[in-house]
């Protein structure tokens, strides 16, 4: 009898969403509108009331229906209940959004009907415990994305849009597709609680596993928007507002899930990790340096959901699944709250224009920069016990928040009103890497049993890592450096081709076009 009511906590959200899509067909938005604003705060309290009970229990696993190890079947942990928790918050939130967003449009019981049905499979997804159900989620998840995208389907753009989107999700399904079949062949089971037990214990993987293991970065990698294939993206921007908010908060979220889910698959293998940590650090690089240059927030939006999608990848590479999580959840909020608050942001900024931090390009004060917030994040580091004898992955990772954290302290320093920013933003740099290092302790708890121990990494990866790392802070210093720079120099005639995307998505154009792809 628990058992059944516990898998109502996370399937009755689920299917009032579904039921909200039915009733869309009809002339009023207003029923679908409730039952979905109602799903989606029954589906936060089941998060809670299904928490409360794994933090007591243990993880849950409902028997498959099926045949031959393949059907339904759910499974709560603290990873999929933090994960079904956050989608369900976000589809609320983006709901109630679309009410008003959408007032006196014709469709709008269409497209609310759309955003449920969306929200719903994301949330059947999470929640997976069958390899079966998982891909079916992802699929028909996808699908349902491409509808939201063709709402203004007369706009040649969000056409452009959803052919990008639907090509990417076909390679990405097959992979998916063909990784579950391999991984079945070999285990004999689409159960993820079976597979991951065995998983545990394997000390060498076989080809099987190394193939299927690539074939879930390459799936996780399309899904997220990484290099080269991120342009849809970009022009999803064609589509509402509302969107946006939950592609870029949820959907974009399934590449480092995936990641995270099958975390005992890559660390049983040698050549996946390598490749998404490599994946996932080019296209952050790539994200960080095109956001910058970007003159529209929409568009600088997008580009930041790149990198920080390639962020989290790399942290998975790296094997600090906590981490990775941990950045998944709070890009998610912060991208909805972004995306849903852009139109007013603009008119903020521009009545209330920052004062104060103009640079006044002193070596000295640059310099004294630098050491002030290296100094601050190795004491904080030094506190949570994070150094490169006891977990140099969590530290490489920290690393791309030091470049940052030494950008904001050298502006403080190098500031025109030196004594008022300064105190400022040491406080909010103790935040940051107070916030991060306490919250990754946090997300470590949370699914601490959902993932393997960390451990050293090879040789190659930790090559690459120091490379990559080597990277990120030369460049953050030369961004630091740049008001000491003549802007008509090399860097400055870079940042030209960088607002354009260095022209990756040209390419893809032009590929889209030579292929003739149609839907």
């Amino acid at each position: 009898m628990k058992d059944q009511l516990l898998n109502l906590t996370v399937v009755l959200p689920a299917l009032g969403l579904f039921i909200s899509k039915a009733l869309s067909s009809t002339k009023s938005d207003k029923l679908p509108l409730k039952i979905s604003k109602l799903s989606s705060t029954l589906g936060i309290l089941g998060s809670i009331v299904g928490g409360i009970w794994v933090f007591q229990n243990g993880p849950f696993y409902s028997e498959t229906l099926g045949l031959n190890g393949l059907g339904l079947s759910l499974r709560l942990d603290g990873l999929s209940l933090v994960m079904f928790g956050m989608v369900s918050i976000i589809g609320l939130v983006v709901l109630r959004y679309s009410d008003s967003y959408l007032d006196g449009e014709k469709n709008k019981a269409k497209f609310i009907g759309s955003m449920a049905l969306t929200v719903g499979l994301v949330q059947i997804m999470v929640v997976a415990g069958n390899l079966l159900v998982l891909l079916l989620a992802w699929v028909t998840a996808g699908i349902s994305l491409k509808n939201l995208i063709l709402y203004y389907s007369d706009r040649n753009r969000a056409q452009i849009a959803a052919k990008k989107k639907q090509l990417v999700s076909i390679f990405g399904n097959l992979a998916m597709l063909a990784s579950f079949a391999l991984l079945y062949l070999n285990f004999q089971t689409g159960d993820l609680a079976t597979i991951f037990s065995v998983l545990s214990e394997v000390q060498s993987a076989s080809t099987t596993l190394e193939i299927a293991a690539l074939l879930l970065v390459v799936s996780a990698a399309l899904k997220s928007a990484q290099l080269p294939l991120h342009g849809w993206l970009i022009e999803v921007m064609e589509a509402p507002t509302p969107v946006s908010a939950l592609l870029h908060a949820g959907l974009l979220n399934a590449g480092p899930f995936l990641m995270i889910r099958f975390a005992f698959l890559l660390d049983a293998v040698y050549y996946a990790p390598i490749i998404l940590f490599t994946l996932g650090a080019i296209t952050a690089f790539y994200g960080a340096i095109v956001f910058a240059t970007q003159p529209t927030i929409k568009n600088a939006l997008a580009y930041s959901s790149v990198g920080h999608m390639g962020f989290s990848l790399m942290s998975c590479g790296l094997g600090v699944y906590a981490a990775g999580l941990l950045h998944l959840v709070a890009h998610s909020f912060y991208k909805a709250h972004a995306f849903l608050s852009s139109g007013s942001l603009v008119e903020r900024v521009r009545v209330n224009k920052p004062q104060g931090y103009a640079r006044t390009g002193s070596v000295g004060k640059v310099l004294l920069g630098f050491g002030l917030g290296a100094g601050v994040f190795f004491l904080i580091a030094n506190f949570w016990g994070i150094t490169a004898e006891t977990e140099l992955q969590l530290l490489l990772i920290a690393g791309i928040i030091l470049a940052g954290v030494i950008k904001l302290s050298v502006s403080a320093v190098d500031s025109m009103s030196y004594s008022s920013t300064l105190l400022k933003v040491l406080g909010v740099v103790v935040l940051i890497l107070n916030s991060f290092f306490g919250l990754e302790t946090l997300s470590h708890f949370v699914i601490g049993s959902q993932i393997p121990t960390v451990s050293n990494p090879s040789s190659a990866l930790t090559v690459i890592a120091l490379t990559m790392f080597s990277v990120f802070f030369t460049t953050i210093i030369i961004q630091t450096i740049m008001p000491l720079l003549n802007r008509g120099g090399l860097l400055y005639r870079l940042s030209v081709h960088a607002r354009h995307g260095f022209y990756i998505n040209v390419y893809f154009n032009k590929a889209i076009k030579s292929l003739n792809y149609k839907d």
